[in-house]
């Protein structure tokens, strides 16, 4: 068996360290390719069903507006309550603004951490 010159194996070590520093990059860029196309799937499922949601909402609204008026035989002040009412409903979300954006930011938060912690505790 022969014995390898000092020269050769740090060659060897040399090429198996940058192997290894372009497989950890290649790995991180797949980990954020990942998360990105989870990211965006979940924003376009949220969108659609917010979508639905406002659509529901506002035939709700539409038809509540319509049996008000026809309840107080004036279509004006059926259409004036619920405006009223959505006006209520936007208010109380402007000036819950703060807790609003802290819950939506600690879920994605949660969102981008969630992989690393199963990846954690499957490696212990």
């Amino acid at each position: 068996m022969e014995e390898k010159k000092v020269s050769t194996l740090f060659e060897d070590m040399r090429d198996d360290v940058s192997h290894y520093i372009s497989s950890s990059f290649e790995l991180g860029k797949l980990e954020v390719f990942e998360k990105i196309s989870l990211g965006s799937a979940a924003t376009g499922y949220a969108l659609t069903v917010a979508g639905i949601i406002l659509i529901t909402l506002f035939f709700i609204l539409l038809t509540l507006a319509l049996y008000l008026g026809e309840l107080l035989q004036n279509l004006w002040t059926g259409f004036g309550i619920v405006t009223a009412l959505a006006l209520l409903v936007l208010l109380t979300v402007l000036l819950l603004k703060k807790p609003f954006k802290r819950k939506i930011t600690d879920e994605v938060i949660r969102f981008l951490m969630e992989d690393r912690d199963d990846k954690k505790k499957s490696n212990a």
